[in-house]
């Protein structure tokens, strides 16, 4: 079975394209044949043994889909061009030009150099091309001849890769800000392609434009995806293969100027593809692009791609290539100067039938037009405009900071000022009858739209909306009449089973208000009550009309009335504790301890009034303080015990072995140090106990008073926790009951043990002192102190200190910061007629 693309066509075309290298074409050709025979005969081991490629020729014959197979490729040939930053890798032999993959190692090659290639075919992005896996240069050979082709043959794509020389003129010339080479594009043949050269003398890159040349380069194509040719240049290996076969004229500029009415006029001795001069006022730029400009009786459009700005009416002179456009000639590749400034050009004021004609093509015109409507892309705006019912469209280039055309109703009569651009269409004929296809025209700002009169708002299609929409309207609004009265009835019901929901819950409510066993109630922000349940008239023996609108602090006993108001303070900035015990005085003059809690009530962000409940803790108070003092007075029997009972007992044994150990010593007896040693334990022992006696119980409390029990506890305190206790009392009390006198002395214990064991003190300072009409005890350390509210108290120690201090009317109050020690003050009543209860505020560190 034999290949396809390799049949008699191909031999012929192969012995045709290798004329002058005939042994060479004959030894591939022989390799192809030999391949296609042994294809033939042995089936599918054709594919796995492949015949090797010897010249560039047979590698391009290939398809896409036999190159890629991988053929073997064994090449010897001149490097027609090399440059790794332009991908560019080209080899010719004697038989064709071909394209060079990547290598597989880099290397750095020069035109001129004879090399030796072994690779695989590889289908390529346009042609077949080789891909080197060995590249060793053998030596120096010329570079093939230069084949002269047309622009026709290298559109063909059948040039690619091959060493060939092009002739034209040059219409630009600027290097390429990434390549570095000089790009220069030359119109040859009624196509245009570009030269890629370096090195070239400054004789050869000056003033480039407009001159004749011819080049000799490899022809490299760009494709598309679709390995389609879109483009042509020239690689131009070396200085001397651009040569200038006709210089440009020295002084571009001081060339006659033309007229625009000349231009591609028919002149005996004509000089078309060379740049002319013509004069003219602008009327219109798009800068990098194109300008308009005109002359005293015809427009022309110029193709440039300069950038300096011209302003409508500058006076410009234009050096370019005349061209055929449209319908009236362009000038391509231009470039202008500005010689003067004036007054924009006047518009011609045309008709429909003027503008269709086509001699006012790419001049200054208005016109009088209907909008029928307007579109806009990113930088574009354009309108929809009729004349004599014949649709045309005005195109606004808007840059970014560029104002819009504004607000135009459709419909509106307009005047428009533009460059009128013809479109002739494909039924050109010669006569007067002859009109345009269309024409459009090119707006410079804004401004060249002028209103005339705006349209007509009671429009037919207006009417006809409107009518609609009324009989919707009508529709609508009987359907919802409908919709509203069966709405009525559900909302009817639905408020009728609110309402009845809302007595049940009432009732519900002030049933539960009424008969609830605590107090509820509420008070304004001024504190006087607004509303009070029965167990308060019960509780305080009044009734309810009596007790509204009193101040709540009015029914507090007087001893606590400066503490309860600022308790109420506190409540009405929300800062108050979670509950608070007052006593208030009944009717019958007799005090109910009740415990409070309260919450704040908001209604549209704004405080409006206190709620509160409040318990009758009198019963319970006075079991908890039955049951302190059942706790004291075991704690003061069990010190008297220890006192009068065990410690003097230990102090007949600490004596009898004193005894014994002195009569041991004198006998000589070793046995006398150890009864020494148990000697000092006993005296230890009898230490710590009478410590642990006078801590259950201070007897000096009983017979000195408070101020004599503080002095002593501060230094058992100061020896016992090793720290320094100072203990001072400028003015002591004249008297303090002794329930008072026991609650305080075991504040101030349990506030010394706290500072040792957990803020690490070093110095605790007790003072006992007048504080207005009662007296304080504070305790300072210098320990680590804690964050007022970080922790909350889980140890039994300060709510029994809190506790205390209740129990007895006093206030206990904490301050304390991280670092500066703690101080706890208890501001306290001396004697028992007066009780004052004060939530504790402050938060304090566990026990």
């Amino acid at each position: 079975m034999s290949q396809p693309g390799f049949g008699p066509i191909m031999r012929r075309r192969v012995l045709r394209a290798n004329a002058g290298a005939g042994v060479q074409v004959l030894q591939n050709v022989g390799w192809v044949l030999a391949a296609l025979f042994l294809g033939a005969r042995h089936g599918a081991r054709a594919a796995e043994v492949l015949p090797e490629l010897h010249s560039a020729q047979a590698v391009r014959q290939l398809t896409a889909e036999q190159a890629g197979g991988h053929y073997p490729v064994r090449l010897r040939g001149v490097i027609t061009f090399y440059d790794q930053a332009l991908f560019s890798r080209f080899l010719q032999d004697d038989s064709a030009g071909i394209y060079l993959g990547d290598f597989p190692t880099p290397l750095e090659l020069l035109p001129g150099q004879e090399v030796e290639v072994v690779g695989t075919t590889s289908p390529g992005e346009y042609a077949p091309i080789v891909s080197p896996q060995t590249v060793t240069v053998v030596g120096a050979k010329p570079l093939p001849e230069a084949k002269p082709v047309t622009f026709e043959e290298l559109a063909s794509g059948t040039e690619d890769s091959q060493f060939v020389e092009v002739h034209g003129i040059v219409r630009a010339a600027q290097v390429d800000p990434f390549t570095h080479y000089l790009l220069i594009d030359l119109a040859t043949g009624g196509g245009r392609l570009a030269l890629y050269a370096t090195n070239l003398a400054p004789a050869q890159t000056r003033d480039l434009v407009d001159s004749t040349v011819h080049a000799r380069g490899v022809c490299s194509t760009q494709f598309n995806r679709q390995r389609q040719l879109f483009y042509i240049r020239i690689l131009v290996p070396r200085p001397e293969d651009f040569l200038i076969e006709k210089p440009a004229p020295a002084a571009p500029w001081s060339i006659p100027a033309e007229t625009i009415g000349s231009l591609l006029q028919f002149t005996p001795q004509g000089t078309y593809g060379h740049r002319v001069k013509v004069v003219g006022q602008v009327t219109y730029q798009q800068r990098g692009n194109m300008i308009f400009v005109e002359d005293e009786k015809q427009g022309l459009l110029v193709q440039t791609r300069q950038l300096t700005p011209l302003s409508v009416g500058d006076r410009v002179e234009i050096l370019g290539f005349p061209a055929q456009g449209a319908y009236t000639p362009t000038m391509q590749d231009a470039l202008y100067r500005k010689v003067g400034s004036g007054l924009p050009p006047d518009p011609v004021a045309v008709t429909l039938d003027e503008a269709l004609k086509g001699t006012r093509d790419c001049q200054l015109v208005r016109i009088e037009a209907s909008l029928l409507d307007r579109a806009s892309s990113s930088r574009e705006q354009s309108l929809v405009l009729q004349a004599q019912n014949f649709v045309f469209h005005a195109y606004y280039q808007a840059g970014p900071d560029a104002p819009g055309l504004g607000a135009l109703a459709n419909g509106s009569r307009v005047v428009v000022t533009g460059v009128c651009v013809i479109e002739p269409g494909s039924d050109w004929r010669a006569g007067e009858a002859w009109r345009a296809k269309s024409f459009r025209l090119l707006l410079r700002s804004p401004a060249d739209v002028s209103l005339l009169a705006a349209p007509s708002w009671w429009t037919l299609r207006r009417v006809l909306w409107m009518t609609a929409a009324l009989g919707v309207c009508v529709l609508a609004a009987f359907a919802w009449v409908g919709v509203l009265r069966r709405r009525v009835q559900q909302q009817t019901e639905i408020i009728r089973q609110k309402l009845e929901t809302e007595a049940a819950l009432k009732e519900r409510y002030v049933d539960l208000f009424e008969n609830a066993n605590d107090i509820v109630y509420t008070h304004d922000l001024e504190g006087r009550l607004t509303s009070i349940n029965q167990a308060g008239e019960h509780l305080l023996q009044l009734r309810r009309e009596e007790i509204l609108s009193r101040s709540i602090i009015e029914l507090v006993v007087p001893e606590q009335q400066s503490a309860a108001r600022q308790w109420l303070e506190q409540v009405l900035k929300d800062s108050a504790p979670g509950t608070a015990e007052w006593d208030f005085a009944a009717a019958s003059g007799q005090a109910v301890r009740l415990e409070i809690s309260t919450r704040l009530i908001e209604q549209n962000g704004r405080h409006m009034e206190v709620e509160g409940i409040a318990r009758d803790i009198s019963e319970r108070k006075r079991l908890e303080r039955e049951l302190l003092e059942i706790s004291n007075r075991e704690q003061r029997r069990i010190g008297h015990d220890l006192h009068d009972g065990v410690c003097q007992q230990l102090v007949g044994i600490s004596y009898l072995t004193e005894t014994l150990a002195d009569r041991l010593q004198e006998k000589g007896a070793d046995e006398s140090v150890e009864a020494e040693r148990i000697s000092g334990l006993l005296n230890t022992a009898l230490t710590q106990t009478r410590g642990v006696a006078r801590g259950l119980f201070p007897v000096r409390l009983e017979e000195n008073g408070l101020v004599s029990a503080l002095e002593e506890l501060a230094v058992n305190a100061g020896n016992l926790f090793q720290l320094q206790c100072t203990f001072a009392c400028e003015n002591p009390p004249a008297k303090v009951d002794n329930p008072i006198a026991l609650h305080l002395y075991y504040i101030a214990q349990e506030a010394i043990a706290n500072a040792a064991k957990h803020g690490h003190a070093k110095q605790v300072y007790l003072r006992l002192e007048p504080e207005r009409e009662r007296y304080g005890l504070s305790i300072q350390d210098d320990g680590a102190g804690f964050a007022p509210g970080a922790t909350r108290p889980t140890g039994m120690g300060l709510r029994i200190m809190q506790y205390r201090a209740r129990v007895i009317g006093a206030t206990l109050e904490i301050d304390s910061n991280p670092g500066q020690g703690t101080r706890i003050c208890c501001v306290f009543s001396p004697v028992e007629h007066a009780f004052e209860t004060k939530p504790v505020a402050a938060e304090s560190r566990p026990n």
